[in-house]
């Protein structure tokens, strides 16, 4: 059986001597696939897409018994992060009916501290949280690794799954099975790592990892070449473990864009919501779901407004300040609700999301050391938008003095966008019953036709009708 392209990932700029540790933190998750792969040609035309799913209605989904859990991976990146920023991220997290967030836990000292902090602060919000191991960093010790799962386990905060602590992990093939299951005999943990370079038939049952309680696909969030993310690989592992042995991932974005890692990976075509659209469809076969990520800002994986602190990003890190994503952790709430649930929730308010890249792909930069990153002609120039519609509205995507209209969406999630023909501001309007409800035009973000250094983060945005029509 072929092994998906989401295994077959660059780990190279792992082993390269590294200038500075704030560069070796942001190297614990370097990878893509050295594949490409044709682009579907029905895409062709994408950027004048419009296409809408009523959710009111699923007959597709079979509830089974047990719960449905969601994560979301956060990083443990700067030594000044302090109580109230955790209780403001925890806050935001569990607003949107998120279970548990993974704290990724690397080999600095002062990390401890910060660990105990967000288990506190997790308890007094009132989420869970659990360790990620990242042994691309952390100590590759099973007495360490005990240690740290032991001190934590009993902690008001610590998710559990089936009565058992969660210990997860980034990397780990390091500590080799035995070591894992003598993790798994010292903790009681419920384990799900997410280990590469390995024999992946191995991960069935009477396999030497086959006594993994579940194992989590990092690289399933992405598409691993020019094409849209599909199911393959998914359902390549879901093979291989077996029901409710599969932890799946999601990802709105990926961007990097230093000396030792300059890439993106393709999130066209409403990535953010295919994904979850995926998910929902296989819902039936998946229990676990970890969002990639918080906090990733290196990596232009991040759902909140951006870096809180001078620490919290690598770095070098020119992409994000003045890049939110919020708006997306906003959407992806709808399909969360719908995911654990079976059903997805009514629409009561009519809202725009909407995200684009600052520049076109193919511009020359006019002062960048580095070329345009590898993937760059994966991406097309088009303003993305989905469309949550209470009932029939009409809806107009603009771009300095480019616009289309997009007449009688239906209710529900309607998917469209525009292509970027023009540069200037961006403005997005909707009218209802011939009055207009939306007209909104960000005013800290333009699409130009020339940029300094090479950005292929988006911009996210969102607005909403304030009453009732």
């Amino acid at each position: 059986m072929k092994v998906p392209a989401s295994s077959l990932f660059l780990y190279a700029a792992l082993f390269i001597v590294l200038p500075s540790f704030s560069i070796a933190h942001d190297l614990r998750h370097s990878y893509a696939s050295s594949k490409k792969e044709p682009r579907d040609k029905a895409l062709a035309s994408a950027s004048n897409a419009t296409d809408n799913t009523k959710h009111d209605d699923i007959t597709g989904f079979q509830k089974r018994d047990g719960s449905k859990y969601v994560f979301v991976h956060h990083y443990i990146r700067s030594y000044d992060y302090d109580y109230n920023l955790w209780v403001n991220d925890f806050n935001q997290i569990r607003a949107k009916n998120i279970d548990a967030v993974a704290l990724n836990v690397g080999r600095d000292p002062w990390e401890r501290q910060r660990v105990q902090d967000a288990y506190n602060a997790a308890a007094a919000v009132g989420v869970g949280v659990f360790i990620s191991f990242d042994y691309t960093s952390f100590d590759c010790s099973v007495d360490t690794t005990v240690e740290w799962a032991n001190a934590m386990s009993g902690l008001p905060a610590q998710f559990k799954v089936d009565g058992r602590p969660l210990v997860s992990s980034f990397s780990g093939d390091c500590l080799g099975p035995g070591g894992w299951q003598a993790v798994r005999d010292r903790t009681g943990g419920f384990l799900m790592p997410f280990i590469y370079n390995i024999d992946y038939q191995q991960l069935r049952r009477g396999g030497s990892w086959g006594f993994l309680d579940t194992w989590q696909c990092w690289g399933c969030s992405w598409p691993q070449g020019d094409y849209d993310k599909n199911t393959e690989d998914d359902h390549y592992y879901m093979d291989i473990l077996g029901p409710d042995r599969y932890a799946a991932t999601a990802s709105p974005w990926f961007f990097t864009h230093y000396n030792y890692k300059n890439f993106l990976l393709r999130a066209d075509a409403w990535l953010v919501i295919a994904r979850w659209e995926e998910l929902i469809s296989m819902r039936d076969q998946l229990r676990l779901v970890e969002v990639l990520t918080w906090n990733d800002f290196g990596e232009s994986h991040y759902l909140n407004s951006g870096p809180p602190t001078a620490g919290s990003q690598p770095y070098g890190t020119t992409w994000t300040n003045g890049y939110p994503h919020n708006a997306f952790f906003d959407l992806i709430s709808y399909y969360i609700e719908a995911f654990k649930t079976g059903s997805y929730p009514a629409i009561a308010t009519d809202t725009i999301y909407f995200w684009s890249r600052p520049h076109p792909a193919g511009i020359n930069a006019n002062n960048d050391g580095l070329s345009r990153p590898q993937g760059w002609d994966w991406t097309s120039d088009n303003l993305w938008a989905a469309v949550f519609c209470s009932s029939t509205c009409s809806v107009t995507l603009q771009v300095g003095t480019y616009s289309q209209d997009f007449n009688n969406l239906a209710y529900g999630v309607n998917k469209i966008s525009l292509p970027l023909n023009a540069y200037g501001s961006i403005t997005v309007k909707m009218r209802k019953n011939g009055q207009e409800v939306i007209n909104y035009t960000p005013s800290d973000f333009q699409y130009r036709g020339w940029t300094d250094q090479y950005n292929f983060n988006a911009y996210v945005g969102s607005a909403s009708a304030s009453g009732s029509f």
